[in-house]
């Protein structure tokens, strides 16, 4: 298991401060995120919800640093995320695994990219099979899994190299209602394993409240925070949980907050 690097003392290990971005339309800024703030701790597991289309994976891959933060602050272990980061995994919602390569290959693929020796790579990823439940699969190519274990083969990778954070675009939306269940388990099972800190965007709102510890409510675009939400089921958590008044009462302050009409007025819409 990997060795838990605590951020430096005072500092979360995620931090987004008034974070504001704009595309360009016909030389107009089309704003999508607006004067965003709010912190991740070390080993939190905090899901972000918000209507179709209001700016989530692009959030995402701005932690990803993948997009420039034109307006305001991300820092990651206290230094401005300015580029990818070594320490940062990201999944999307569908597996991307290379057709040619066994899932074996697929997940030591990060580590050969990184000049880890073949003996170390094939070592590790032996182990991060052995996490998955995927023994005897690992010649197996993608085209002969389902999808449950192409995703969990997508998790493997991204963890194999002991990021310390990790970021899940809706990773279970391609898949049915059953195999997502039942990956909700294995990803806490993998959480819980890794104490990987786990920062997830999906439009479930039962997924979020199994799985998170804090859930981020964003606007209709350009997205700003509506709700910050604390889970308060403890942990290991069980399927009781969600057949509980607690849960139905979170339930409802969760749809009320994505589908509230905004306060501000139509010129705030347009940008900070």
């Amino acid at each position: 298991m990997a060795q838990v690097i605590l951020p430096r003392q005072g500092e979360p290990l995620l931090s987004v401060r008034g974070l504001s971005l704009a595309y360009e339309n016909d030389g107009d800024p089309f704003w999508v995120l607006q004067d965003l703030s709010f912190n991740v701790e070390e080993g939190s597991f905090v899901a972000i919800l918000g209507p179709s289309g209001c700016g989530k994976s692009t959030l995402l891959r701005v932690l990803a640093g993948l997009l420039p933060v034109p307006q305001g602050e991300v820092r990651f272990d206290g230094a401005p995320l300015r580029e990818p980061h070594p320490d940062i995994g990201l999944v999307f919602q569908h597996a991307n695994l290379l057709p040619w390569r066994t899932v074996l290959e697929n997940i030591t693929l990060p580590l050969e990219i990184r000049g880890i020796s073949q003996n170390e790579a094939q070592r590790r990823a032996r182990e991060m099979v052995a996490l998955i439940g995927l023994q005897g699969f690992e010649n197996t190519l993608p085209r002969d899994l389902s999808g449950g274990m192409a995703q969990r083969v997508a998790l493997a990778r991204a963890l194999v190299y002991h990021p310390r954070l990790l970021l899940l675009d809706e990773p279970f939306a391609p898949l049915d209602a059953l195999t997502r269940e039942q990956m909700w388990g294995e990803l806490l099972r993998l959480w819980t394993h890794t104490r990987v800190t786990i920062v997830m965007v999906t439009h479930s709102m039962t997924e979020a409240l199994v799985l998170a510890d804090r859930v981020l409510v964003l606007s209709p675009r350009p997205a700003r925070l509506r709700l910050t939400l604390d889970v308060p089921f403890p942990r290991p958590r069980t399927e009781d949980i969600r057949y509980t008044a607690t849960f139905g009462t979170l339930v409802q302050r969760i749809r009320e907050a994505i589908l509230s009409v905004p306060s501000h007025n139509t010129r705030q819409e347009k940008g900070p």
